[in-house]
């Protein structure tokens, strides 16, 4: 009589769902894609929505994602082309060739998802829109409930937390007539996959830039060049008002660069000058009562730290190319990430000095593949975009 084979170690966690669930949760996200490949149950398993969700939530830090890199993107191109800035391990992030056509305009990142713009010259030159994951390579298009009229403003906002639900939200308003300034609100649920209309309508003027949301402890914010802006609780489906940092009396503002770290919003901004190296950064009280001057930077000090960069070499216009904000986990201040003369810096509130976040290599400057649209590198307008590497569903 034979005697039964005894199973390895290897063969009992395979056959142990439970376990083999809680070592894969443990694993990179980019692990995890090539996995896949291992087998049937593997790819059933890690393609799972519910495993997707428990391993971005199994993968975050007191109650925030972390992201793994930043994508510098030339303000108003599109194109699916942009820059890396690793900021854990390097990663090379998929590029968004799986989406057709490839004409792409990157409009919010929001806690791995990413909500985009493509301008279809084959369908009646109507931009469309779509929700991706850069990681999974899946992508969804949206239809709208209501579709925006001839020459009228419209824009959209992404809502997505998924340490809070699986499910996400996209914002459109609408301008209701063309420069009325009155716009109206739907609101699309992918639970439903479905559209709503809360019934809200209101009146602004053209200072509130609905084009630059950033998402925040369950609310969208806009960015604004004027004395006020608004902000929208996406839970309660409530529109409010916040106001904006006061500015120096015959001074004008000419970049207002709008962000968030671990829950908290920040504001950097800018001058017109002749040499414009002065950047006041701003953080909002948590009750939105009003905005405080964290520190006012001039980045004549990272020039004596780095000599080998030039700023200000155009007059009348910032020497830098583009401001972000960044923190994990362990510390209380968040950085000031800069991108100028093709070199990624940043100021550490921590321990108030500039640092290099990244170096691309001897000669390597970020921007320089975008040079045929500018006449210097400095006349270059960068927007970041946050990178969450994760297996968040669309």
């Amino acid at each position: 009589m034979k005697k039964p084979k005894v199973m390895n170690s290897a063969e009992k966690i395979g056959n142990n769902q439970d376990m083999l669930t809680e070592i894969l949760l443990r694993l990179p996200t980019k692990s995890l894609i090539k996995f896949k490949c291992v087998s049937k149950q593997w790819l059933s398993l890690i393609s799972n929505s519910q495993f997707c969700l428990s391993h971005t939530r199994h993968h975050q830090h007191n109650g925030f994602l972390e992201p793994t890199a930043l994508l510098l993107k030339v303000k108003n191109t599109i194109s699916p082309e942009f820059d890396v800035v690793p900021l854990k391990h390097y990663s090379e992030v998929p590029f968004f060739h799986y989406v057709n056509p490839p004409d792409i305009n990157m409009l919010q990142s929001c806690n791995g998802l990413f909500l985009c713009e493509t301008d279809d010259d084959d369908v009646d030159n109507v931009s469309r829109y779509f929700i991706c994951n850069p990681t999974t390579k899946k992508f969804k298009m949206l239809s709208f409930l209501r579709n925006p009229h001839e020459d009228c403003e419209f824009y959209v906002s992404l809502a997505f937390d998924p340490l809070k639900s699986p499910h996400y939200k996209i914002i459109a308003i609408r301008e209701v007539s063309k420069n009325s300034f009155e716009f109206e609100m739907d609101i699309y649920l992918s639970e439903t996959d479905s559209w709503t209309v809360p019934g809200i309508s209101f009146e602004v003027d053209g200072s509130i830039a609905f084009d630059d949301a950033v998402f925040c402890n369950g609310i969208i914010h806009w960015n604004s060049y004027g004395d006020e802006s608004l902000y929208f609780d996406v839970g309660k489906e409530c529109l409010q008002k916040m106001p904006m940092p006061p500015t120096e009396n015959d001074v004008l503002e000419i970049y207002k660069y709008f962000g968030e770290t671990r829950g908290t919003l920040h504001l950097a901004v800018t001058y017109h000058a002749f040499i414009a190296l002065e950047l006041d950064v701003y953080e909002m009280a948590s009750d939105y009562s009003h905005w405080f001057l964290k520190h006012r930077l001039n980045l004549g000090d990272a020039m004596k730290v780095f000599p080998e960069l030039n700023f200000g070499c155009l007059g009348f216009s910032p020497g830098f190319s583009g401001v972000c904000f960044i923190r994990s986990e362990k510390e209380e201040e968040p950085k000031v990430v800069v991108w100028a003369d093709g070199k990624i810096i940043f100021y550490d509130f921590n321990d108030g000095e500039w640092k290099k976040l990244y170096d691309p290599g001897p000669g390597v400057k970020f921007g320089t593949r975008f040079l045929d649209h500018f006449t210097h590198l400095h006349e270059q307008r960068f927007l970041a975009y946050k990178y969450f590497e994760n297996l968040s569903c669309v």
